[in-house]
């Protein structure tokens, strides 16, 4: 853990990065944001235009520009610290690729065209030409709460799968100290997208977190202590 703190200061460029992303990133998902942007530009560019705009500029913000600045600036640090038994990289293997399979399942089952803003812009294109009449959108994690499937066993399955997916991947420097951003936001991140649930979803999404685990699926510890 010491070696480890002497050796972040070197990461300060990409630490810096990545929390001012995080925040950004943050701000620009909450209702706040959305209101001021809707007083600014309106209320149909924020329905209809604002959460493409947003998933653009985090992707080009974090794999063009953090990721190359973190890994690109430390190449000497690619290099793996230890090799795992054979029997462990096994392990380690399916768990990597169970954490692509978890990201694909919670993205479709959050329709991966709504949660990346073409359903909006299209619904928007429409209405300007004149083809749909304006009416609003159930937005997955706004206006609807969807508890089956994947989100039946993990309240956060994205989260879950960038966690899993950064700590199965090889055990160098340069991703431990990535990963270590990553659980940072993962946990700061999250506790605030449950006030914001919980906010709009109030008792119905207190149950749900009664049953169901953020990151990790909750035990059925009741049935289990009945069966013995």
């Amino acid at each position: 853990m010491t070696d480890l703190l002497l050796i972040l200061p070197q990461y300060w460029q990409s630490i810096a990065a990545f929390s001012a992303f995080a925040l950004l990133h943050s701000l620009g998902a909450r209702e706040p944001c959305k209101n001021a942007l809707a007083r600014l530009a309106g209320t149909f560019f924020v329905d209809h235009l604002w959460r493409l705009i947003y998933c653009a500029l985090s992707f080009f913000a974090l794999y063009y520009g953090i990721s190359k600045l973190h890994w690109l600036h430390h190449p000497a640090n690619d290099v793996w610290l230890f090799d795992y038994p054979e029997w462990l990289w096994q392990i380690v293997l399916v768990l990597h690729l169970g954490s692509v399979v978890l990201a694909y399942l919670a993205f479709i089952q959050s329709d991966y065209l709504e949660f990346l803003g073409f359903t909006q812009a299209w619904r928007g294109l429409t209405i300007l030409l004149g083809r749909a009449a304006p009416r609003p959108l159930a937005l997955f994690g706004t206006q609807r709460l969807d508890v089956r499937g994947i989100y039946g066993w993990l309240r956060h399955p994205m989260l879950a799968a960038g966690f899993w997916f950064l700590a199965t991947s090889g055990p160098s420097l340069n991703n431990i100290v990535y990963l270590l951003m990553y659980t940072a936001y993962m946990l700061i991140g999250g506790y605030y997208e449950e006030k914001r649930l919980v906010r709009i979803f109030g008792g119905q999404y207190l149950a749900y977190r009664r049953e169901v685990g953020a990151l990790f699926p909750k035990l059925p510890w009741r049935a289990w202590r009945a069966r013995i």
